[in-house]
């Protein structure tokens, strides 16, 4: 399931830019059918918007869960949470409890942009302390920092990425263009390769991750699927909504 938020040219044109953060500034929630091995068996909601009373700063919210019935065969409760600078969407702190099967994993990341040290801390371990480049990204908020780039098909972007206490390249190739039918709609997308240089969440050499954007200014992450040894897992569009009601996915 963290596979699904690995996804994300340190510097945006400015037209994409102001498009997301025309988003950002009315709140977006995008809503998604979870399948694993082709069954549907769970939600998935993402919100991204201002930091209440913090202009500078947004917040974006990932809640994955299976469904009752499919909860009997692999349970998840997985909550991430992200908050980052306004200009640039560089990580200020970033936050996930993830409850697969019963094997729960709680990490907070405090990022001082001054003195370009990330603070890791989980229960049961010493706190650590990394150095971290400026701009640097997490998982969840290179899922919404790659909408603001161009991705013409034969793109390619790099990033720095703070992930499990480490800082990797991640490189994202813009590899084509598809036409999706999803319960959201129909959508003409480009398609995403994000790939993390030197192992990382990514230790599986055969775990690939694509995203599908639709391939307009809004960049609207249409279809995340992340194919492992397991299986493939893969989280479909089911709804657009402008503003955030609740983080909670429907139940």
């Amino acid at each position: 399931m963290k596979r699904l938020v690995l996804a994300t040219l340190l510097i945006a044109s400015p037209a994409f830019a102001s498009t997301l953060d025309s988003i950002v500034a009315h709140g977006e929630t995008l809503d998604y059918n979870l399948t694993w091995l082709r069954i549907t068996g769970g939600s998935l909601r993402t919100t991204v918007g201002l930091v209440p009373n913090d202009p500078t700063r947004v917040r974006i919210t990932f809640i994955a869960r299976s469904s009752s019935s499919f909860a009997f065969i692999f349970k998840v409760r997985d909550q991430i949470e992200s908050i980052v600078n306004r200009n640039d969407l560089s990580t200020l702190r970033y936050e996930k409890h993830l409850n697969e099967r019963g094997r729960i994993k709680d990490d907070t990341t405090i990022i001082d942009e001054r003195r370009r040290i990330a603070t890791r801390r989980r229960p049961n371990h010493d706190t650590e302390e990394i150095i971290v480049p400026k701009p640097v990204f997490d998982p969840l908020s290179l899922l919404y920092h790659l909408r603001e780039l161009d991705l013409a098909p034969g793109k390619t972007h790099r990033f720095a990425v703070f992930a499990d206490g480490k800082i990797y390249t991640l490189e994202a190739n813009v590899t084509g263009r598809q036409r999706l039918e999803t319960p959201a709609g129909t959508f003409d997308t480009v398609i995403v390769e994000p790939k993390m240089q030197g192992g990382g969440v990514f230790r599986d050499e055969d775990a690939t991750l694509t995203i599908w954007y639709t391939d307009d200014a809004r960049h609207i992450p249409v279809r995340i699927r992340s194919e492992v040894k397991v299986g493939t897992i893969t989280a479909t569009l089911r709804a657009i909504h402008v503003g955030i009601t609740t983080i909670e996915p429907p139940r």
